[in-house]
Formats: structure tokens, sequence, C-alpha cells
């Protein structure tokens, strides 16, 4: 990230922070001898956190760096404690859950060998001989965990990346398969370069393993500096038989999302470091737990308890280096660990919004995929969790401007995003080019556009739902557009030209579509409204229309200027509300923006909804809530999505009962202005044979690809390939997963296993069984 463009102002964050009334440290006194209790919450928060402009800046140095990001652990530990001290509000967390890790390996699984595509044969075109990826933007990849060049389908099956041929359309073969560290999430591919991208657990890195003694504070094996990192594993895929590893990146944090523009990578990330010595618990004396629940001194023995947690608190942040408080990123080289720390000496590589008061990192990791030297960058931002948008040549990334412990004590905050644009047309670098802010929150990247220099987003107000509130703001909608501002020291802001506010008053969105100068919103309450709206002049957008239909849209896919396809969930009995098992398709015309018309709707579950008193169904779809299972193939008119069923059954007079599954990719044939059911693929015994019906299993297909005239359909049992024209299945790989296992540590029988015990269940070799009343296995559906 260049920082040319960026001031480097102090931030003077300790001003923003602050809470009046908190409860001083600097009395001298030993907190011992304070005989009276200290201040209720409400009587400590009393002054509004004002909230400025969110443009990034940078540090004054690495202290000014660091005396910002204490400040505000220091002020939200001290609020979680007050909250406990005060009974305000329950919470808990459940640290115990552990996940297994491997290592890499490779595993040939073919015969001879599989070179590169690019060697052998002509590229195979994305979109005219094979589909892709299901992507926001053309041109724009958006990481998936199956990828695919037309000649090879790669796949991220649990734990396994599995590389099967399709070299000639219609069949189907396993090269080869590694196994990765850590949770596979998503993968990159650019040519004979992948890059997976995975999430590693810190307590599952093996302690001989030397990342581990980089990763814990001080040597104590029970404290790490992060949860989760993030990792890059390039693999050089010149010969598919054998993939090499070439590179293996970590970054502290949890993965978010990545892009790839012509071999340009840019993932994104969120740390969040654990800081030692810090509490948000109250430590109580034993006579805490004797009196009786409704005795005063009770209350007061909890604010005595806070008072010496947010002493202690203060004390341990003031011995904390900088650099203990700066995500790193760390690179395996042969059987050594290189460090990267990320502060530069100066901290250049960090700015905050001028009114932060996060301790959380986003960082932006820029990788060139067609380097020789594969050189990356990091940059990093004080903020929250982001959501990502990104064109050819622009990445916005929108947070909320305020964290969660910010409303307490401060009813009259408002919900805001800040909006931060990015320009990335130059190939690995990432420029800051300014942000602004809008009322509301977003509720996914499809929420978020750029068009023609402006920024689109729609938001929703009212959601944070303060619910100790006795009046909270109802939910309302807007579509707000932005464009720059110089501002008089030069810096730009993005500031709002032109808005449609008031849409669906006590509704939120559930879906949004921005295609160049149009917006399509789905709001829903107890029946779903479709709102089209008119941007051609970005400082006066105007509501055209408005289709009141039963049920709701929760993706929306366009097909053309004049036609949306949309997927989501049908109506209940009285045609409103939701009848969750019924997963739906519509199709639209808008053609007439003032008169948008749903021309047809399908519902895609496979088996009858009706259920007898004996037994009850559920269906679902991942299409409804990921873009990338939702598959249009426009040169065949086929839509392609899955669809999973779940059925229990009783015998009637309950002597027996058993589970039914039915996995299936239904093809959806859409017209002009009809939509029918072409076909479909069963995955369903690839689980019902051999009796797999492990409560570990994923049933679910994933994903599917088209080919020519086939469709390959993507589950972690295997894939299969169905002929479009006969609708037979022509061709099919089974594919063994290495599967994820989550173990409560507090679990006497999970922590009492043998080890023998423990492989032959991570094998698949021994049957679920909870307890001696263990169903039998499902029958076939």
């Amino acid at each position: 990230m260049k920082k040319g463009r960026l001031p480097l102002l102090s931030l003077f964050l300790c001003a923003n922070m602050l809470l009046a009334g908190c409860m001083t440290m600097t009395d001298n006194k030993d907190i011992e001898e304070k005989e009276e209790p200290t201040q209720s919450l409400d009587d400590v928060l009393t002054v509004s956190r004002t909230v400025g402009a969110p443009e990034l800046v940078g540090f004054d140095d690495c202290e000014d760096l660091g005396e910002s990001i204490k400040e505000t652990l220091f002020e939200e530990y001290k609020t979680q404690l007050l909250q406990e001290a005060n009974e305000i509000y329950k919470y808990f967390f459940d640290d115990a859950m552990v996940m297994e890790d491997g290592a890499e390996m490779a595993v040939d699984a073919s015969s001879g060998t599989a070179n590169s595509a690019s060697q052998t044969q002509q590229p195979r075109v994305e979109g005219e001989d094979f589909s892709g990826t299901n992507n926001q933007v053309e041109g724009v990849d958006e990481a998936d965990f199956v990828k695919t060049d037309g000649y090879f389908i790669y796949y991220l099956n649990g734990k396994t990346l599995h590389v099967l041929s399709t070299a000639i359309p219609g069949t189907i073969s396993l090269v080869t398969e590694m196994v990765m560290e850590g949770t596979p999430q998503a993968m990159m591919l650019n040519g004979d370069r992948l890059v997976v991208i995975s999430s590693v657990n810190s307590w599952n890195i093996d302690p001989t393993d030397p990342l581990a003694d980089h990763l814990g504070w001080d040597g104590q094996w029970s404290s790490w500096r992060t949860n989760t990192l993030t990792k890059f594993t390039v693999i050089d895929l010149s010969n598919r038989s054998t993939p090499e590893i070439v590179r293996e990146l970590y970054i502290e944090g949890y993965y978010n999302t990545a892009r790839e523009i012509d071999g340009s990578v840019r993932a994104v990330t969120y740390a969040w470091m654990n800081i030692p010595n810090l509490r948000s618990w109250l430590n109580l004396p034993s006579e805490y737990y004797e009196l009786d629940y409704k005795d005063p001194l009770r209350k007061e023995m909890r604010l005595k308890a806070a008072d010496d947690a947010i002493f202690a608190n203060r004390n341990a942040l003031d011995g904390m280096n900088v650099t203990d408080l700066l995500p790193k990123v760390y690179e395996k080289q042969q059987n050594m660990v290189v460090t990267y720390d990320l502060d530069d000496g100066e901290c250049v590589d960090f700015v905050a919004p001028r009114d932060s008061s996060n301790r959380g990192f986003i960082s932006i990791f820029t990788m060139d995929l067609l380097s020789e030297s594969l050189s990356f960058e990091a940059d990093h931002i004080l903020g929250n969790h982001p959501l990502v948008y990104a064109s050819a040549d622009t990445l916005i990334l929108t947070e909320n401007s305020w964290d969660w412990w910010w409303f307490w004590g401060d009813h009259d905050g408002v919900e805001a995003t800040n909006i931060h644009v990015f320009d990335i047309s130059d190939a690995g670098d990432t420029e800051y080019i300014g942000s602004g802010r809008v009322n509301g929150t977003i509720l996914n990247q499809f929420s978020i556009s750029e068009y023609e220099g402006h920024i689109r987003v729609a938001t929703t107000t009212g959601q944070w739902n303060q619910w100790w509130l006795d009046n909270p703001e109802p939910m309302s909608s807007q579509v707000v557009v932005l464009e720059q501002e110089i501002q008089s020291d030069q810096s730009i802001q993005y500031v709002e030209i032109g808005s449609v506010v008031g849409i669906a008053p006590t509704e939120r969105i559930w879906s949004c579509r921005f295609v160049e100068d149009k917006a399509y919103i789905v709001t829903f309450r107890n029946i779903d409204p479709l709102w089209t709206i008119d941007l051609s002049d970005p400082s006066n957008p105007v509501i055209m229309g408005e289709l009141e239909i039963p049920g709701v849209s929760t993706y929306i896919h366009p097909l053309s200027d004049d036609r949306l396809l949309t997927i989501g969930y049908g109506p209940g009995e009285n045609g409103l509300d939701l009848d969750w098992r019924q997963i739906q398709i519509s199709l639209f015309d808008v053609s007439n923006m003032s008169n948008p018309t749903r021309t047809d709707v399908i519902s895609i579950t496979p088996l009858s909804l009706n259920q007898s008193p004996n037994e009850w169904v559920w269906a679902s779809s991942e299409a409804t809530y990921e873009h990338k299972a939702f598959q249009y193939w426009a040169p065949k008119g086929l839509l392609a999505v899955p669809m999973s069923v779940y059925r229990y059954v009783h015998a009637p007079d309950y002597s027996w009962w058993h589970y039914d599954f039915v996995s299936k990719l239904m093809l959806i044939n859409v017209s002009d202005s009809n939509l029918s059911i072409y076909g479909s693929e069963d995955h369903s015994d690839f689980y019902n044979r051999d009796s797999k019906q492990h409560y570990w299993n994923d049933y679910n297909i994933r994903r599917s690809i088209f080919m020519g005239d086939f469709v390959y359909a993507i589950s972690s049992g295997g894939v299969t390939v169905t002929n479009l024209i006969s609708l037979e299945t022509v061709d099919e790989v089974t594919l063994t997963p290495s599967t994820y296992y989550y173990y409560s540590i507090e679990s006497e029988t999970e922590t009492s296993q043998s080890e023998e015990e423990k492989e032959e269940h991570e094998s698949g070799e021994t049957e679920a069984s909870d307890s001696s009343d263990s169903p039998p296995p499902a029958n076939e559906s």
C-alpha cells in the first residue's frame, strides 16, 4: 500500500475513546483500601463516543500506534468487566473445540503422468468451453474450494486437494492427491500456479514444528499470540501428477476472502491478537457464593473484583511492547521459519480511521503469482471485520465504524459503516484512495458496487437491535451513492451525492444486486417486495417499481438487462412468512423498471414436503446463502443448483426409525419466460452404499461445472459426469476426503479414547455411536 497519499497524522485516539467518570488508577492508594464500591455502568458510561471522519491516516511512529491499541484494549476490557459486575449481559465463550491439522504430503493416484495443459493442448476458454466460479464481477476471480482450467478440476475436499483430469469432456479420473495442513478454505488458480488458502489452528501445531516456537508468549504453552493463522501454500502445477510446494507463508489472523486478477492475488484476513494477562472475568472470593442471591454485598464484591481486574489490566498493558500487539508473517524454508515483523521500525504499513477504537487488524495480503520471486506485501488497517468488493481496478473494504462495546451506555450511538477504497490497477500493488461513511449496516458483498467512479451501497439501519432500549430504532433501508471529493489537504473523501431512503420500513434487506446503472433489492418481513431503482442519475436515484410476491429471494443473478434469476425460500401455508424447506427459483422480467413482473417460479425440493405424523422433512441448498454454488450456464440455458433433503421416518408403532437422505444436483431449464425441471444428478448412493452414514460425513453436493455437453457434480463422496442430452451418468470417481473432527476437551468419552481408537475413528473404519440406542444406517432414498 503506497503511503504517499496518506497523511501521517497522530490519531489522538485516547481523547475519543476514554469514557468519562471511569475508575481512575492514579490515586496512589492501594485498591484494597477502597471502602466505597466502584460506580455502576450507567454512571461510568456517560459521554457519547463521537464519530469523526472515516479516512485512513497513519501514525506518528510505532509508539503512537502502540498507545492507541493499548487504550482500545483497556476500554474494551473495562466495559466487559463493568457489564459483568452489573450483571447486565451474560456471555460465554467455548474455547474447547479442537480441530485436527495435518502435514502436507502428495500421493500419486495416477498410473501415468499428467503434464501442464498449456504445454500439450490448446487452452479451453472459460465461459465458452466450461463454466468457472460464479463471480460477482466478470474478470475478477473469487477464491473457492473448486477450480478448473478446463482440463483439470482442483478440489479441496476436507483436508485433501484432489487433482482430477477432464482431458476428454465427459470423463473424470483422479490424477493425484495432496493432504494440506490445517483447514483448507479456498484457492486461486492462474496457469501452472495454485495458491491454497488454509486456516491453521495454533493449538494443533505439532510442538516439534519450528513454527510453534514463534507463536507462544514467552514459551507459555497455554497461550498463543493468536488462535488462528491463515496459510498460503503456493503450488507449482507444471506436472499435475507431482505438484510441488514452492512457498509456505503464514499470516496471523482469520481468512476472510480473496480475489485474483491476471495473476495478482489479494487476500483479506482479520487478526485478533491474544494479549496475555488481560482479564475480562471477575475473580470472586468464595464468600460471594455463600451469600443470598439478592444480598447487596454480592454487587459490592463484583464491583471490587472489577476494580482489581481493571487495575491489573492497566499494568499488563503498560508492560507490552508494540511488536507484541501486531500480527506477524512467517515463512517456512526447509526446516527453518523466517519471521517478518510488520512494524518496519516505523509502523508505516499500519493505518486506521481517524476515529478508530478497534484493536483488530484487517490485513490485505498481495501476491504476484506471475513473478519468479512470488513477491508479496501486507498492509494493515485497525478496524472491524470487513466485507470485500473488487472490480478490475478497485478494491473496496467496508467495516462497522463502531465496535460492539461502544453502544453500552451510549444510547444515542448511530450505526454506520466505513467504506475504504483502494486502487488495484497495478499488479502486486494496493494503493489507498480515500474513505467515506454511510448510515446503517451492509448485508454482504452484493450490497456494494463501483460503477463509473461512483460507489453504491445498500444498507439497513436499526438492525443493531439494541434490545436494552425502550424504543429502539425500527429497521429501514436505503441506497446511497458516493463520489470523490478533494479536501483542502489534498486527501480524498467519498461523500454522499444521492440516496433513496426509507425503503421498506420495519423490513431488512435479504438480497441486493447492482447491474450497471440499476439496483435490485429484496426486503422481507412477511412478504417479499422486489424493488427496482434507477441509478442513471447518481445524484438523484429513483425507486421505479415494487413487486410484492410470496416468499423471499436470497440471491439475485442477472441474466441480461431485462431478466433476473433468483433463489430463495417459498411462502408458508398462509402465503406469508416462509417455509424454510421449500427452495424456489424465480424468473423476473424487469424490462419495464416501473412494472417488474415474476414470469415463473418453481420449487426444486426433490422430495414431497407432505409428511405423516411419524416423520419430518428438511430441505436445504447451499446456493441460498453461497453464490458460488449457483451455476448458470448461458450456452445451454441451464441452471445447476445443489439440493439436500433429510427425512426422518418412524414406524407407526415406533419400533424402528431411520433417516433418509437425498443429495441431488437439480438442473433447471431457463427460457425467456419459463422455468422447468430439466433433470438431476443423484449423489445419494455415495453415502447410502457401504453404510457411510456417519455423523461426521458431509453429504451435500457442493459445486457443479458445465463442460461441453456434460455437467460435473461435486460432493465429498465423489464426482459424477452427466450427459446433458441423455441425462445419463457416463463417468464417476469416488473420493475419500480427509475429514475434520471436532473434539471437546471437556468430554470424558473423547479424552479417554485410546490412540488406536482415535486412528480408527479418523480413518472412517469405525461407525459413529453416541449410545447403544444409535439408529441403524439410513435406507437408500
